[in-house]
């Protein structure tokens, strides 16, 4: 029996996960997400998706044959090659901050409402543009060499089939990309003074583009000939095997961001009405997305590390468990959650985060509390901006991420969003939807919804708890009101 292999190259781990014709997992393997001094390094991510590859057919035995393979990464993040395709430097990780000084450059070419119009994004660092630009200032020696761009999943796939290519999905997240026309936009490149031939074909997802090489072949144990398709954006894919296709239905991906994500049959490409998210290709063919976040993992992780030490899953679960005994509203604490600013809505960089109404009787677990409520606070305003940007009100929720392992915390979710909220059977539903492209593109399932229809299995429905939904309904108001305060502070 055939089965088809997606791999995911996340921010703290790779995962490779085989697949059946029902879309359900058969083998996988998983291994950290090798770092250099919090830099990447091309030939060592490749030489580990190739380790878990053979490991993966290892534990598939006899049985069973890969009959087609797509990958998923990160985005923003990629590789220059130079005309003989070797790597020039380390990969910039995505929310590296040192390509903020790029966007002083590109804003005196460009107004933020018309790149909008053009790319569905918002100036912002992590976009591949700015990393081009930093390279071009600040390793003038690197630049001049590079013959291709690629991001790292489309690295993957050239390793594994010498074709240089990437999926509108990933394309999309290079601040370079024209949504409409689905086509790199001549005129920002021209604008910044980028060489075009940087730029790989552009395809949508789950398209073949290659055949896994003889070379290929001996390092992962794949066959030659193997067909790969175009995979995508690791919040993208993963919105594939949750089944979140059709406008109305809700991704929200909680992991270093609590990312909240819908489907769209158009681009939206108003820039005041979206509201600070983004815009871009769903692996879905035919189908566009908004995606914007609140910073949860990072306020999580803080305290964690503030109150346990570290942020390790044990911690985690402890402080969550210490602030489900602390009662509904914090005994009158308020939490501002933008600890690293406000990505979406609102989008501000210079949003700070704040305990606010401390007293006396307050204890540790009402600071815990406070805190979740606060990132829930947020969660249910950025909910709001999708539901006003798409001009769908949200029916379908659904969670992935290591976050959905909170059972607390996704009730809390329910209770302050008042809308049932679905967690999956299958934990790493990236890989499963970089798998589920190579299906699609090999024949194996017939489009994305059969993709995912066949794939998306619910685990746990957290139904919102309507007396809480109230009182949470009466709290909201205050919490809506503390960002417009806060901001008319300068602290420095």
């Amino acid at each position: 029996m055939d089965v088809v292999l997606g791999l995911d190259l996340g921010t703290t781990n790779i995962k490779a996960l085989a697949i059946g014709q029902d879309g359900q997992p058969v083998a996988s393997a998983s291994a950290p997400t090798p770092d250099l001094s919090g830099e990447y390094d091309a030939e060592e991510l490749w030489r580990v998706c190739a380790r878990l590859t053979r490991k993966v057919i290892t534990n598939l035995g006899s049985t069973h044959r890969i009959g087609g393979v797509a990958v998923a990464s990160m985005g923003e993040s990629g590789v220059l090659l130079d005309e003989h395709a070797q790597p020039l430097a380390p990969i910039i990780p995505w929310h590296d901050q040192r390509t903020i000084s790029s966007l002083e450059t590109i804003r005196t070419q460009i107004s933020e409402p018309e790149l909008y119009r053009i790319t569905g994004l918002s100036l912002r660092h992590i976009y591949s543009a700015s990393k081009l630009m930093w390279y071009r200032a600040h390793a003038p020696e690197i630049f001049t060499r590079a013959h291709t761009w690629l991001n790292i999943a489309d690295w993957i796939a050239f390793r594994l089939t010498d074709q240089r290519a990437t999926s509108y999905s990933l394309a999309c997240r290079t601040m370079l990309f024209d949504v409409e026309r689905r086509a790199w936009s001549d005129d920002l490149i021209r604008l910044l003074n980028l060489p075009t031939h940087l730029f790989p074909a552009a395809f949508p997802s789950g398209q073949i583009i290659g055949k896994v090489t003889p070379i290929a072949a001996n390092e992962t144990g794949l066959n030659a000939g193997t067909p790969v398709a175009t995979g995508g954006h690791d919040h993208i894919c993963a919105a594939l095997a949750a089944g979140i296709i059709e406008p109305g239905s809700v991704l929200d991906s909680s992991g270093t961001v609590e990312a909240l994500l819908t489907p769209l049959t158009a681009p939206i490409l108003d820039y005041a009405r979206t509201s600070g998210m983004s815009c871009g290709h769903h692996t879905a063919r035919e189908r566009y997305y908004l995606i914007g976040g609140v910073m949860s993992g990072g306020v999580v992780n803080w305290l964690a590390r503030l109150f346990g030490g570290d942020d390790a899953p044990t911690v985690i679960t402890r402080l969550m468990q210490e602030a489900s005994a602390s009662p509904l509203g914090a005994n009158g604490l308020w939490f501002e959650p933008y600890l690293d600013g406000a990505a979406s809505r609102p989008r501000d960089p210079n949003a700070f985060g704040a305990w606010v109404g401390l007293r006396l009787h307050h204890a540790r677990a009402d600071l815990i509390r406070a805190a979740m409520e606060g990132v829930t606070f947020g969660m249910r305003y950025l909910a709001e901006g999708v539901e006003q940007a798409s001009a769908h009100r949200i029916r379908q929720m659904r969670a992935v991420g290591g976050g959905t392992r909170n059972e607390w915390w996704q009730q809390l979710k329910a209770d302050v969003l008042g809308a049932p909220i679905e967690t999956l059977a299958v934990a790493d539903v990236t890989a499963q939807g970089a798998a589920l492209l190579a299906g699609i593109a090999i024949g194996m399932f017939s489009d994305a919804n059969d993709a995912a229809r066949r794939a998306c299995r619910p685990a746990i429905r957290y139904e919102p708890n309507l007396e809480n939904h109230a009182r949470y309904d009466a709290l909201y108001p205050t919490f809506y009101a503390l960002y417009p305060a806060f901001k008319q502070i300068k602290l420095r």
